[in-house]
Parts: C-alpha cells; structure tokens; sequence
C-alpha cells in the first residue's frame, strides 16, 4: 500500500474539529513573545490530537533553529534542540518543512521519512504527523505530534493540524516581527544612550573608549575593539572585555585579516565561524591569547573615507542575530561623526594652546576685541605698553587707548575688518599717563574657541621714526651742504669747457663727463630736497602746459651718452604730437631720466632700452622697457620704498632714492607708477599722468 497506511480511528465531527481550532486560536491569539507563546501552542496541540509527543520548531531567517519545544508524556523536555536538529536533515519534519506540505504517516514502521528513533523498537509502530508552519513569505517553523500505536491518527487529524499549522504560523511569524521590532526599538533606545553617553565628552581617548564599551554592551560580546587607520594599517586604539590589554595598541596591516579586509573594501563583515574564513589571521589569537569564533565588524567612514574599523567578537549567545551589522552600521555612523568631532576639538585646543602662548609671549602689544571693538583681552606686554591692568582694559572701546581717526577705516571703522580684510596703518596710542606713541597697527579677524574676534597688533614706531627723523635731517645737512659747492663746480666746468679751443677734443670730453656726473649729482641732489617736501605735503609743483615729445628728447638726450658707453641701443618710440600735459616739467624730465638711468645701469652690454607713450582719452602712459635681468614678482612693489635696493650680486648698486623719488612726484601729480617684469625677460616701468579738460 506504499507509504500510506489504513486508518481505523474514528472521523472527528465538524463541530468538535471547530470547537477544538476555537480553543487552540483562544490560547495562542495574543501572545507575542515566543518563549511562552511556543509551549502553550504545542500543549494545546498534544492535548486537542490527544498525541503521546509533540514537537515545534521556529526558524530564523536563514533557516536555523531559532526556538524550540519538546513535549513527551505531558511533559516538556529540557534542552531540546540538541534533539531535534537531526528531525530537520532526514527526518518527518524536515520533508514537510521542504515540501511546505502536511504529511500523516499513518505507520512509521513502513515509511522511510520517518527517522527512527531508539525507542521505536520497544514501544513498537506509531502514527506521525508534521505541519509546515506558514509565514505569509517563509515557512516560520513545523510542528509534529506522534501517537503509539500505528493507525492512531487520521486525516481528519491531518486537517486539524494543517490548521493549527496555519494559525500557528501567522501566530509566530507576528510574534517574530512584534520581537524584530522590540529589539530595533532596543537597538535605537541603546544607540540614543550611546550618542548621548558619547556627545557627553569631546576628549578622542575617551570617545573611542565609550565607542568600544557601548559596542560591547549593545551586542552582548566578549570583545569589542574600535581601530584606526595609520600609514596603511589598523592600530587598535581602544578595546573592552576579554583581552583588552593584549587587543589594545595591535596593529594589522590593510587588506589583511577580517577587519583589515572591511577596511580596505569599505565593506562590512560578519563571519559567525572563523575557522571556516580563509581571510581569518589565526596569529593573532597567538599573539594574544584570545581565541576567537565569530566576528562582525564595519568600517568607519567620514565623507566616504574609510578612517578605521569597529569590531565585535564572539556573541556571548553563541551566534549573531540579523540586527548585528545594523547596528554596528549604526554605532559606526556615530563613530565617525564622534571622532571627527574630537578630533576637532584636540585639534581646536592645540591651536588654542599655541596662540595663548605666542599670544601671551608676544614682544608686540596686542590687543583682542569683539566685532564692535570692546576689549575682551590684553596680553601682558599690552599691559605694560599702555600702563592698564588686564581687567581695565577688559570691556573698554579699544578707541580708549588706540587712536582710529587717522586710519582709513571707513564710516563703520569694522566693517572691513569684519569681512576678513586684513588693515595695516600708522597711528598714535595713548597711554594711562596721557604719553601719545606712534604705532603701526596690524588689525585682522580671528577666531577664538569658535567665536570671531578682532585682533589689533600694535608695533612701536617711536624708535624707527626718530632714527627715519635723524636720517632725513641728515640726509638735508648733507644736500644743502651740497648744493653751492655743487653750483659752483657745474658752472666752472661750463666755463672751463666754452673758453678751450674746438681742437681740444680729450679734454673737452673729460669735461663732458664732468658736466654730466655733475648734473647727475645735481639732480640727485635737487630728488633729495624734493622728496622731503612731497613726504611732508609742502612741494608745491610748478605746472605749466609742457610738449611731451621735447620733454622724452631732452630726457634722452641726457643718458645718451651713459647708453653708448656700455653698447646699449636707446629707442624713443614715443608717438610724434602727443597731447599737451600740465606737469612741473623739470620733476617729470628728471623722473623720466631716473628710469631710463635705472634701466641703463641694469641692463648687460649690448642690450636695449626702449623708451614710448601711449595716449587714451584721460592720461598718457610712458613705459621704459629694458632687456635686463629682470625682477622678482614679490619686489615689484617694495622697490618704490625709500632705500629699498635689490639685492644681487655683482650688479650696480644705488642708494635706493631714484625709484622712491619717481613714486612720490607720479603720485603728486595724480598718476601711478608700476612695474612689469619677469626674471631672465627684462622689465618694462610704467606710469600715467592725467590729461586736463
């Protein structure tokens, strides 16, 4: 007859079959928590099919064991599941589990899906039957009843228990998502606590230590350990449980091991046996005396950079559930943010550290305030300087004792320094005791503990202006001194050179040298006095409506003589009638000299000097252009200084005035003045004078 055997036992009626399903629906409809729903879903079972043992399964997600019950004689078996598993490889329950379908076996003698049992030989045949339990996607788990004798169940029975099975698995599998969302309602109860247990605390150490302990207690390991990367390895910077001393400070190079493999593929990884992960680093258990079974881990990520790994070892349950990489995704969020934030404020403090001791040690006074200038600090030569105590100054105007008329700050003195333009200017500070001392000030934002700030450093001129006052005086001494005897050279050696016959050509051209050095001298001399009246603002020009183009010819004519002597070509490539300027003639020729002087000395041997003009419906340009050596990009500014001078070997030098001198007078008569130029390609020295209406 195959596997199917007789049945002999009574029909069940329907109403019974009704009252007996109304029963078992009573008892299990409501409970959501497996352990207790499991043992009275099975008893109900056993006591309604009247069956001499009973047994259900829950299955987890893939497929394992998750629960399980075992009732025998009416009464339930401890440690169950050691009995059970072997049921699902080749027993009853495992055909019904693999063939989602509910099997009667009406003689487990004379079957071969029943697995036989060590008792079947002295209790003799018996009647089995095995319901899937069915999720709405999954079978849930399978629940079987057994009965002594054979033929004790029929199948009526079969349809008692298929539908049991199937409230059962509804029962369960809502049961199981009730508990999935408990334990993720833990989960981010626990992750709450982890992040405020963390945010309570900004120092690195104690962050990655809090990372490690919540890790350990959120997924009940044995360890925990949280790892960064470091010139291309994983050093453990923090561990908790078992080992912790020996985890603590290890280092694994990246790509090797479970954890160096997560972070070089910035991917998570959850092994629940070691031993069976070619990628598992077995020297490491060696190196520490842990013996690890599972590991799960994930690395740890700022702005889609892998920074490290966090790390679980061994779940003191014996296997990880599938919330384990959720919530180490979870904590690993955190981590990086925690980290990063740390990191910051480690960083934020050093600095802070470093600019209270430069800020303190300071030879400088300086002063700090807030973005409207009260006073919210003064380092101790700030104190000293002014003559205040720390806590007088503290929540004062700066204007108190720093002196911003004479700045050019604008209406709303802050508002360029606010915007992060940085000032530098000359004023006057007052003391306590009412002493006025000038100073150069250098004012910029700042930040400070996070917050903006104004920081005003003051540098004491009264030394270099009194040496500037002595070298002015001087340098006037020595030019007025100069000047008669300089007169009286130039006009004897004019006098000299008009009465010698035309035939003295050798000593007509020493005397020609003569005039010229003289000259030179003269203007140099005439450049020295000019420059003290345009510093002053008491050079009053003599403008008159001058030819530009006589004005160049006799500029050049002037240095000609100085180009020939060392080969050099001197173009005049000025355009002929350029409009008429209003100009202090003599100021302009000897500032058009003075480059053209300038671009001579510089030049080599052989090489060209090139002197145009430019007209445009508001000024006139000029450009001497050299075929020099060149000038760097960071003097092309501080050669216009008084006494500025390049520093390079074997090159002329000069007393630093000529370039100084053509800046003021440009500048005195509503130009600018600049120069273009580029190391080993000559330089080309413009400037622009305004044309009148």
């Amino acid at each position: 007859m195959g596997w199917e055997a007789v049945v002999q036992t009574q029909p069940l009626s329907e109403q019974r079959r009704l009252a007996l399903l109304y029963q078992v629906s009573r008892e299990i409809s409501g409970r959501l928590h497996l352990p207790e729903l499991l043992p009275r879903l099975l008893k109900e079972t056993v006591e309604r099919t009247q069956a001499t043992t009973g047994t259900i399964m829950v299955f987890d997600e893939q497929g394992g064991v998750l629960h399980s019950a075992l009732m025998m004689e009416g009464r339930f078996q401890s440690e169950p599941g050691r009995l059970l598993t072997a049921t699902l490889d080749r027993g009853l329950a495992g055909w019904a589990v693999k063939n989602r379908q509910a099997v009667l076996v009406a003689d487990t003698s004379r079957d071969p899906r029943w697995d036989q049992h060590p008792d079947d030989q002295t209790v003799g045949p018996k009647s089995a039957i095995a319901a899937p339990l069915l999720g709405r996607e999954r079978v849930v788990g399978v629940i079987t009843v057994v009965k002594i004798p054979a033929q004790s169940f029929n199948f009526d029975d079969l349809s008692l228990l298929t539908a049991i099975a199937e409230q059962a698995g509804i029962a369960i599998e809502n049961a199981q998502l009730f508990a999935a969302s408990q334990r993720r309602l833990q989960a981010v109860q626990a992750l709450v606590a982890s992040s405020q247990a963390i945010a309570a605390t900004l120092q690195l150490d104690e962050v990655l230590r809090l990372l490690a302990q919540q890790a350990c207690e959120l997924l009940q390991v044995e360890a925990a350990s949280l790892m960064l990367i470091e010139d291309n390895h994983l050093v453990c910077k923090s561990a908790v449980g078992s080992a912790a001393d020996q985890i603590r400070g290890l280092t694994i190079p990246l790509g090797q091991g479970i954890v160096g493999w997560s972070a070089q593929n910035n991917s998570p990884a959850l092994v629940p046996d070691v031993s069976q992960d070619p990628r598992f680093l077995r020297s490491v258990d060696r190196q520490t005396g842990f013996v690890t079974r599972a590991i799960a881990c994930v690395p740890i990520q700022i702005q889609n950079q892998v920074i490290g790994v966090i790390e679980v070892i061994n779940p003191t349950s014996g296997r990880f559930d599938s919330e384990t990489l959720n919530l180490l995704i979870g904590l690993a969020s955190m981590a990086g943010t925690a980290i990063v934030h740390a990191q910051w404020v480690a960083d934020l403090q050093a600095a802070e550290s470093r600019y209270a001791g430069l800020f303190e040690d300071s030879i400088d006074p300086i002063l700090i305030t807030d973005l409207e200038g009260i006073i919210t600090d003064a380092n101790r030569t700030a104190m000293g300087f002014f003559g205040y105590e720390r806590l007088e100054l503290v929540g004062q105007r700066v204007t108190k004792v720093h002196r911003m008329g004479t700045a050019f700050l604008g209406s709303d003195r802050f508002q360029h320094l606010r915007s992060g333009k940085e000032l530098a200017y000359q004023t006057k500070i007052t003391t306590r005791a009412g002493t006025e001392i000038p100073v150069e000030v250098h004012a910029k934002r700042i930040q400070r503990r996070g917050e903006e700030f104004i920081q005003w450093i003051q540098r004491d001129l009264s030394e270099h202006l009194a040496l500037e006052e002595m070298r002015n005086d001087l340098i006037s001494m020595i030019v007025h001194d100069l000047r008669s005897p300089l007169g009286n050279v130039i006009s004897s050696v004019d006098v000299v050179q008009a009465s010698l016959p035309p035939e003295h050509e050798v000593e007509h051209s020493l005397l020609s040298i003569a005039s010229r050095s003289a000259a030179r001298l003269s203007r140099l001399v005439d450049s020295l006095l000019d420059m003290r009246r345009l510093e002053e603002g008491k050079m009053n020009l003599s403008k008159t409506q001058t030819n530009i183009n006589a004005l160049v010819a006799e500029a050049v004519e002037q240095v000609e003589a100085s180009a020939k002597e060392k080969g050099l070509l001197l173009r005049n490539e000025v355009p002929a009638r350029l409009p008429y300027v209003d100009v202090d003639t003599d100021m302009i020729r000897r500032v058009i000299i003075n480059l053209l002087e300038n671009s001579i000395k510089y030049t080599p041997n052989s090489g060209a000097v090139t002197v145009a003009a430019r007209a445009a419906p508001m000024e006139i340009t000029f450009g001497v252009t050299d075929t020099g050596p060149g000038i760097p990009r960071s003097e092309h500014t501080r050669i216009f200084s008084k006494f500025a001078r390049l520093n390079r070997e074997a090159a002329p030098k000069g007393l630093g005035l000529g370039l100084a001198f053509c800046k003021l007078a440009i500048e005195a008569h509503g130009g600018r003045i600049w120069v273009d130029s580029q190391i080993g390609q000559g330089s080309t020295f413009s400037f622009t004078l305004p044309l009148t209406g």
